[in-house]
């Protein structure tokens, strides 16, 4: 009896292995046409979408209109600006013709401009006549020094020889002018050379501790006209306006400090 179940027992055991076998067969084939069933949703959906996507009208970037000529700014010659902040020092005017420069130099002494000046970074002919300046006084300080030296030469040769100190060489007479020449020359360009010259610095402005540069290219290669704040006849948009017509490349307002 024992031995008769125990058959019994092992072919249940083998039954339900071949049934859950079968059980996964058939499930496994199921589970496959799922996934396969998924992904073909997916693709569909994203076909769908794309054809959405690509029969909406898209839109073209509006062009922007040129704004009619009227509204455009007037192009002037030259550049004009006012700095803000800080005592006015004056208008500074920068040209890069000496002939411009020199027409507006007359226009500024028509105007009645007294503290004024103009920078060049070679002479030009003409300026002084322009600007409205007077004879230089350098002239007559050579011609009076040259006569002081010339007096003091004589006066101490003719003095130390003739009353301080007479000597008689073989003869010779005492007041011996030909002898006093050399010295006498040379004093006379002495006095007249080294006056020139400190004249000359300080009539220029060389001597001044406080320069103004108004532009860096100013010695090199432009020109410029600054008038200054303290003139009785400034007035700071008149000013601009006079140069920037005079034809100047740059125009502007300088304060105090720059």
């Amino acid at each position: 009896m024992a031995s008769k179940k125990g058959k019994k027992s092992k072919k249940g055991k083998l039954n339900t292995k071949v049934e859950k076998a079968a059980i996964e067969e058939t499930a496994e084939p199921n589970a496959a046409a799922e996934t396969e069933a998924s992904e073909d949703s997916e693709d569909e959906v994203e076909a769908a979408a794309a054809k959405e996507s690509s029969d909406e009208p898209v839109e073209k970037p509006a062009k922007k209109e040129p704004a009619p000529p009227s509204q455009k700014p007037p192009k002037s010659k030259g550049k004009s600006r006012a700095t803000g902040g800080g005592k006015a020092a004056g208008v500074l005017a920068v040209f890069d013709q000496p002939g411009t420069t020199l027409e507006a130099a007359k226009q500024a002494r028509d105007r009645g401009f007294e503290k004024w000046d103009v920078y060049t970074p070679f002479p030009v002919h003409g300026m002084d006549e322009a600007m409205g300046l007077d004879r230089s006084p350098v002239p007559w300080i050579t011609f009076i020094m040259g006569v002081v030296g010339f007096a003091s030469a004589i006066i101490i040769q003719f003095g130390t020889m003739v009353y301080s100190w007479p000597l008689n060489f073989g003869g010779k007479p005492y007041a011996a002018w030909p002898s006093f020449v050399p010295i006498t020359f040379e004093m006379t360009v002495l006095f007249a050379g080294v006056s020139t010259a400190i004249g000359s610095l300080f009539l220029g402005g060389v001597l001044k501790f406080r320069k103004r540069k108004p532009h860096p290219a100013i010695t090199s290669h432009r020109f410029a006209i600054f008038v200054e704040a303290s003139d009785p006849k400034y007035d700071e948009g008149k000013t601009l306006s006079l140069f920037e017509q005079a034809g100047a490349i740059e125009v502007r307002a300088v304060k105090e400090g720059e």
